[in-house]
């Protein structure tokens, strides 16, 4: 056992717990998520999670440790239930007492779930600290299940089912997706990657979805959401994306890119933009740029409800408008002169061949003085070194690395990174990226990086590029 690594991450608590109750004394508000998603904040949150997570790895026995990781599987299991048989809304509406709890047995005669077995699922939650078992098999919402709740009364969920997660955070949405389809390929990830032809494939059609499923083995992913018998997943997808985005606040767009340096007239194309509710701080800041938000018809044509509701004013200006495309074909001549390409959360979806196509397209229809700018996951190496020897590794941002003694990816506060590379490994056989894995993508296309933007203050990194 390393005692000194252990003071040293005791400290390093201290010092950010200090730091973050004197961030907190100037707020008016005690309220978790209201303090938390400020971005000063940020840091000394992430060092507190990073050291403490450190600290419960070295004071175990490994092999308690590995243990526990390997059963964790076991909470997705459990979130999928809850979410599944709307065990929060139903504590929320019918709960008794000051902490509006309920028995497991009160519980399982609203849901029809058996009432022995749902008090174990419960409790596994509770003892990770999402529910709270306020008193034997009597269970209540705490602050972190009531994120999952979707407003709905128990009478308009048992109604209208398919209508679960409309008009809510997208949380549970969320929750629901990662702990079926997610799950169910990543179960067969490492069948995948034993198999001879299928390990050093890099095609959507041998991601781990292809094994996971019935009649899976020659379609992708998306295009299986799209087949008719999957309507209630893919508008589960959709909302799931609502809520990821919903875990970042809305001005992040801002934090990295200058896009108050644009001249007044410049064209901002957010490309697979879906109806543009992540462009929609970047118009309501910079009110000299004009905005094509750019995806397939179907999606886009929903684009004018969204801002008719949220800026209508740009809308009736002919500030923002829509444009309906597969990034995957040629760009639309009209498209000569934007200033700017924004691509956000859309390089991780796809294996290196799809993402230079998509690149390409977008540099064919480039001018000189055109940027691109990324918004996706950029992946530390976990090692205090980043360099890899005999590589370029590119521009990089100096504060991006956490401080020592934790890891130098800020190990489990940044895991959810780490989670959703693996995630899109076996969903679509596709990756985050470090630097370098996007610069070899953009020279492949002609860019190459001019900035990047990693610390975690900016939430979710950029990165800025250029034609060559």
């Amino acid at each position: 056992m390393d005692v000194k690594q252990i003071e040293a991450l005791s400290d390093l608590i201290s010092s950010s717990v200090a730091q973050l109750k004197q961030l907190q004394s100037s707020l008016k508000t005690t309220e978790h998520t209201a303090a938390t998603t400020r971005a000063e904040f940020l840091k000394p949150s992430l060092e507190v999670v990073a050291a403490a997570s450190q600290l419960v790895a070295l004071v175990r026995t490994p092999e308690r440790y590995l243990m526990d990781i390997s059963t964790a599987h076991q909470l997705s299991t459990s979130l999928r239930v809850v979410v599944e048989t709307h065990v929060v809304e139903i504590l929320r509406e019918k709960g008794q007492g000051p902490k509006k709890s309920l028995s497991a047995k009160e519980i399982g005669a609203y849901n029809h779930v058996n009432h022995l077995k749902l008090a174990r699922v419960l409790r596994i939650l509770a003892t990770h600290h999402i529910f709270e078992e306020v008193s034997p098999n009597v269970f209540a919402n705490n602050a972190i299940s009531i994120v999952m709740d979707t407003g709905k009364s128990l009478t308009e969920l048992e109604a209208r089912p398919a209508e679960k997660y409309d008009s809510s955070n997208g949380i549970a949405a969320l929750v629901g997706l990662f702990s079926d389809e997610t799950f169910h390929n990543a179960v067969c990830t490492a069948d995948v990657l034993k198999d001879p032809q299928m390990t050093n494939s890099f095609s959507p059609y041998d991601a781990s979805f292809a094994l996971a499923w019935p009649g899976t083995r020659n379609i992708a992913m998306y295009d299986w959401l799209n087949l008719p018998e999957n309507n209630h997943r893919k508008k589960r997808f959709g909302m799931a994306m609502h809520g990821m985005n919903s875990m970042t606040p809305s001005d992040a767009i801002l934090r990295g890119f200058n896009w108050s340096s644009l001249a007044p007239g410049s064209i901002v194309l957010d490309c697979g933009g879906g109806v543009g509710s992540v462009s929609l701080p970047i118009v309501q800041s910079c009110p000299q740029i004009n905005l094509i938000v750019q995806d397939t018809s179907p999606v886009v044509a929903e684009g004018p409800i969204f801002w008719q509701a949220n800026h209508p004013q740009a809308l009736a200006q002919g500030r923002v408008t829509f444009q309906g495309h597969s990034f995957f074909e040629s760009q639309p001549a009209e498209n000569k002169n934007v200033a700017v390409w924004l691509l956000r959360m859309i390089m991780h979806n796809w294996p290196d061949a799809e993402c230079v196509k998509i690149l390409k397209n977008v540099r064919a229809s480039c001018n000189k003085d055109a940027r691109i700018v990324i918004v996706d996951n950029i992946m530390l190496f976990a090692s205090r070194s980043q360099e890899i020897e005999g590589e370029e590794t590119g521009t990089s941002d100096p504060d991006a690395l956490a401080p020592e003694p934790l890891l130098a990816n800020w190990g489990v506060a940044n895991s959810l990174s780490y989670k959703q590379d693996l995630n899109m490994l076996s969903n679509h056989n596709a990756c985050e990226r470090t630097v370098p894995e996007f610069a070899d993508l953009l020279s492949q296309a002609n860019f190459r990086i001019v900035e990047v933007h990693q610390a975690h203050q900016s939430w979710l990194p950029q990165i800025v590029a250029v034609p060559v």
